[in-house]
């Protein structure tokens, strides 16, 4: 398919993981597509890794404030023309006892997580709403609904609030055209869940999940796609789970858990 042939499409965190996966999945529909990063080692490594005429890189750091954002939001509308999808897909999350978690730390997670993703949101939806309109997907996760994670207690407050900004933003902006809906990955396989080889938490996490497998970062691109699309024209404000059936619960009895 070729979904997005002529369209253009701005991608946060895109560098490695979901966000890569993502990245390549829209260039293989046709689109032309800018990924905005902090680290320009890790654009460059994108752009040779990607080597498509189709892709283009431009450095932002979140955590460097709405202003930023703003100049850097302009700049890549200016250079496209029109930008028709944006996908915040920037994350951190830094493993810290709710008891440990400084004032810093908290600030650095919304900073990315959270607020950069409202102004990037903000700057482009302005754009949009001169030229007919467009698409926001938010990356949100399955944490931002259990609240549960151990250790990721800013992470799932910022996730949780991405989740509902998207709902908000989705109710304010229909008029103008543009769609705002969200993706919540469950646990997915990238270098992040790799658990420095510890099975017993691999293991903990697969029997978590109703599937019993980890996703994979192209199911989590497909979904985007499918927001981003035609296909999703009358969905708004929704947050879809890609979770494997992760929200629902583990198996709590070793008795019953399906054979493999």
């Amino acid at each position: 398919m070729n979904r997005f042939s002529g369209k253009n499409v701005v991608v946060t965190g895109g560098t490695g993981g979901v966000g890569k996966g993502i990245v390549a999945a829209f260039l293989d529909e046709g689109a032309e597509v800018v990924v905005l990063g902090s680290a320009e080692s890790r654009l460059e490594a994108l752009r040779r890794e990607m080597d498509s005429p189709h892709l283009a890189t431009a450095r932002l750091d979140l955590r460097d404030g709405a202003e930023a954002i703003r100049r850097a939001a302009k700049d890549v509308g200016g250079r496209l023309g029109q930008v028709h999808v944006v996908v915040n897909c920037a994350g951190v999350a830094v493993q810290t006892p709710v008891l440990d978690i400084t004032e810093e730390q908290w600030d650095q997670t919304f900073a990315v997580n959270l607020k950069g993703a409202f102004f990037l949101s903000q700057e482009f939806a302005r754009q949009m709403s001169s030229a007919g309109g467009g698409v926001i997907v938010n990356i949100s996760s399955a944490d931002g609904f259990r609240g549960s994670e151990a250790l990721y207690a800013d992470y799932c407050a910022s996730k949780a609030g991405l989740s509902h900004l998207t709902t908000a933003m989705a109710f304010e902006l229909a008029h103008l055209g543009i769609r705002c809906n969200a993706v919540a990955p469950g646990p997915v396989a990238t270098p992040m869940m790799d658990f420095a080889g510890d099975e017993s938490v691999y293991d903990y996490y697969v029997q978590s999940m109703a599937q019993r497998r980890f996703s994979s970062p192209e199911e989590q691109a497909k979904a985007v796609l499918f927001l981003a699309s035609e296909d999703a024209s009358n969905i708004t404000g929704e947050t879809m789970r890609v979770d494997g059936g992760w929200m629902i619960g583990m198996w709590p009895d070793p008795k019953f858990v399906p054979k493999e």
